[in-house]
């Protein structure tokens, strides 16, 4: 497994624990040090959406657009995710019930999965809440993710730029991509992302094909993007797709990740 993918796994496996932990603490300690801390809490959608307003975008030609990109990306995201031809395990750990799984595809697009459980189905909000809130990933490692919203379509469609280190010394690298949350079920929630053409005035004219979503490659639009973007001083990589499926169950949450981010083995 490489450095960006393990990266992946702490930052689920480090969910796990906290949930988990949590889910233990409440079982063992008296009734009333079982409310949770307002502190510790996550944005909901809706409040995510109030912060970030300023950054809605107008042109319904565009919103309509994306929104149709992100409901193909979802069907591209069900499929990985109980698929299992061409998938080989490359890791386990029974103990957590977090399993790993490697494809890689005729073009040698590279597909990863992590299939991981949380105990407790009442963590199935609040694991949601982790996973779509922007600031979550700063709590986990604070040198290795920023990321932020650049453009907000409602509150489940957004465009996010994220930057990341594989280590406290590594060069930083950032990624654009599409990115919604859909309530597939009553207790079924999909969250996923790919990566359009943007165009971010990085001057090294690299491009960069999506080979899972294809018509992720027919939406173009420009962004604002930061100086060192534009002086090239930062490594682009994109996103094929990568998401998550989120099932509660009725003593716990399943959740399996699905990853393909292109420029990953330079991590």
């Amino acid at each position: 497994m490489n450095k960006f993918y393990t990266q992946i796994a702490l930052f689920l496996l480090t969910i796990f624990a906290y949930a988990n932990n949590k889910a233990l603490a409440a079982e063992i300690a008296p009734e009333e040090d079982a409310t949770p801390k307002t502190t510790d809490r996550c944005l909901t959608s809706e409040e995510i959406y109030e912060e970030n307003k300023h950054l809605l975008c107008t042109d319904p030609e565009e919103i309509k657009h994306v929104t149709k990109l992100m409901s193909e990306a979802l069907s591209h995201l069900k499929y990985h995710a109980v698929n299992k031809k061409g998938y080989k395990p490359f890791g386990n750990n029974p103990f957590t019930k977090t399993y790993y799984f490697k494809k890689t595809q005729k073009d040698r697009t590279h597909v990863d999965k992590i299939q991981f459980t949380t105990r407790g189905s009442d963590k199935y909000t609040e694991l949601i809440e982790k996973l779509w809130d922007p600031n979550h990933g700063k709590s986990f490692n604070t040198y290795s993710v920023k990321r932020k919203i650049i453009r907000v379509y409602n509150p489940n469609l957004v465009l996010i730029q994220q930057r990341y280190k594989s280590s406290i010394v590594g060069s930083e690298k950032y990624f654009y991509a599409l990115a919604a949350k859909f309530d597939v079920s009553k207790d079924t929630t999909a969250i996923v992302m790919t990566t359009p053409d943007i165009n971010d005035h990085n001057p090294s004219g690299k491009k960069f094909k999506n080979k899972i979503i294809e018509n992720a490659n027919l939406f173009k639009t420009d962004v604002d993007s930061e100086d060192d973007i534009r002086e090239g001083k930062l490594n682009k990589t994109f996103v094929n797709i990568a998401g998550y499926i989120i099932q509660k169950k009725d003593k716990c949450v399943d959740t399996t990740f699905v990853g393909s981010i292109n420029g990953h083995s330079f991590v």
